[in-house]
């Protein structure tokens, strides 16, 4: 008697659009991914593009690739072209991503060794300036966990630090992988600083020998800036040297009490000098030296103050190269409220986008006076202080409606507004963020409130659209040497204890 033979199941490739999406919409990306490994049929269902672009625009529609297909056009339009597979492609890629970011696991990890703080020949060739023990922004004043600045410099995907493997400085685009030599040698200087910022390229440094000695201890250093300009020229980066200038009229000190602070835009440079009163007259030692300078660094110049100390070999027709334009004493900044003494606030020096102004930022941890109170009740009340960038004229003084992390060191100076979409810690225990706006991800670097301040330990925290992580110290080491962290949906970028620079890439190579 002839049997019926068992037909098999159903290939789900078979069921109709309606179920078959139900099924989609309970998976999670990686598992769709999964998924096509089962069989033939399996593989054409969970790859066909008219599944997975309703997907990428529904799951994913801020991450990178896939906003940038709704801004060329409709997707329904996209979907008919003759490449199918690069919907694909797209769709593994993006979940592949944000499936890392999940589970703050990067899908590879890139070391850079950086140079030592002494040349080959044993001259120091690398000193940063100190940060401040003491700032308004803690309620106790006392800095609870300082961070020693960096040596590299980050802005909108392009990253510069001092290469150990090539023994100068490098410009990496994060976006590419490709490397881009800068054309400044640091054989024979002390650097301070490095700051890329508006695509200029700005490095302060000194001369390694003192030319005058303040008393056995303190030698006063010659101390320069060169600019450099960031353009893309011909597929590629292109580093030009701009022009020099010597930062500090008398030099200043290699030494741990005495510190500047410096910010520029695309035309005009501004430093701050703060140091100690060394002066045999007076004892008031809450009344340290200060100013604030300000140079136009517009115009191009072949002219080197560094090569021609006391001016005397340039030429009357030669450009003399960036002048200074403001010089303010510690009696102006009295006069403009912003005169720090020995408790500085401040955190944060802008040149406005229209070049007319320099506004001061100060931050304060302020809380009830009539009472003890617990850190809770702490607020960051911050205040900005504009002033002219050329002459005299009125001063702006208000309370902005943001919240800066406290100071704690001198990568806080570069820092932005909390913006509180990555994490609901006390802005006091913040130490770090790093905001992609456009895809929704973030990276907060924090202490933990319920052990601070006797446990200063970092931790982690990454959110996304579509989920959100803490980490702990033993899983970030590598990152959080520095307490500065930038980066995006696809790297995080920090320092490790062993001078090296750490890219974590959530995207597969």
């Amino acid at each position: 008697m002839p049997t019926l033979q068992d037909p098999g199941p159903l290939g789900i490739a078979l069921l109709p659009r309606e179920i078959f999406w139900m099924i989609l919409n309970q998976l999670p990306p990686k598992d769709i991914v999964r998924c096509r490994r089962v069989s033939r049929s399996w593989n054409d269902a969970f790859a066909n593009p008219d599944n997975l672009v309703p997907l990428l625009k529904q799951l994913f529609p801020r991450a990178k690739g896939v906003r940038e297909h709704l801004r060329e056009g409709s997707f329904d339009d996209l979907v008919t072209s003759d490449n199918p597979g690069r919907w694909r492609k797209l769709f593994d890629q993006v979940a592949a991503r944000y499936d890392h970011l999940s589970r703050g696991k990067p899908w590879s990890v890139q070391k850079y060794k950086l140079c030592d703080e002494f040349g080959a020949t044993g001259e120091r060739e690398w000193f940063q300036v100190q940060p401040w023990d003491n700032h308004a922004s803690h309620l106790m004043q006392r800095v609870d966990c300082p961070f020693s600045e960096s040596f590299w410099t980050y802005e909108d995907g392009l990253l510069v630090y001092p290469s150990a493997d090539f023994s100068c400085l490098v410009l990496m685009d994060l976006e590419s992988d490709r490397k881009f030599m800068v054309p400044f040698i640091i054989t024979g200087k002390v650097i301070r600083r490095i700051r890329l910022q508006k695509r200029v390229l700005v490095v302060e440094w000194a001369e390694p020998k003192a030319f005058h000695w303040l008393n056995d201890s303190d030698g006063v250093h010659r101390h320069f800036a060169s600019s450099l300009d960031v353009s893309w020229v011909d597929n590629g980066w292109r580093i030009t040297f701009r022009n020099e200038w010597k930062i500090m009229f008398l030099g200043h000190p290699l030494s741990e009490r005495d510190r500047f602070y410096s910010s520029h835009s695309q035309t005009h440079y501004v430093i701050y000098i703060w140091q100690p009163n060394r002066s045999l007259y007076t004892a008031d030692e809450d009344a340290p030296i200060e100013s604030l300078s300000v140079w136009d660094i517009s115009k191009p110049s072949d002219y080197r103050p560094s090569l021609d100390p006391t001016g005397r070999g340039r030429e009357d027709t030669q450009d003399p190269g960036p002048s200074i334009i403001t010089r303010l004493g510690f009696r102006e900044l009295g006069f403009y409220s912003v005169r720090q003494r020995g408790l500085p606030g401040v955190q944060c020096l802008h040149i406005t986008d229209d070049d007319r102004s320099i506004e001061i930022v100060q931050n304060f941890c302020t809380g009830p006076i009539d009472r003890l109170v617990g850190p809770a009740e702490w607020v960051s009340q911050v205040q900005v202080t504009s002033i002219p960038l050329v002459g005299d004229g009125p001063c702006w003084r208000r309370f902005a409606d943001v919240a800066l992390p406290p100071y704690r060191g001198n990568g806080s100076l570069q820092t932005n507004p909390l913006s509180y979409a990555i994490c609901n810690e006390p802005w006091y225990t913040i130490v770090s963020e790093a905001y992609d706006s456009e895809a929704g991800v973030g990276f907060c670097l924090h202490l933990s409130p319920a052990s601070w301040p006797f446990d200063l330990n970092t931790s982690l925290s990454i959110r996304t659209p579509l989920s959100v992580i803490t980490l702990k110290q033993e899983d970030i080491y590598e990152l959080t040497n520095k307490g500065m962290i930038y980066g995006n949906e696809r790297y995080l970028v920090g320092e490790n204890g062993n001078r090296e620079l750490v890219i974590y890439r959530f995207d597969r190579q």
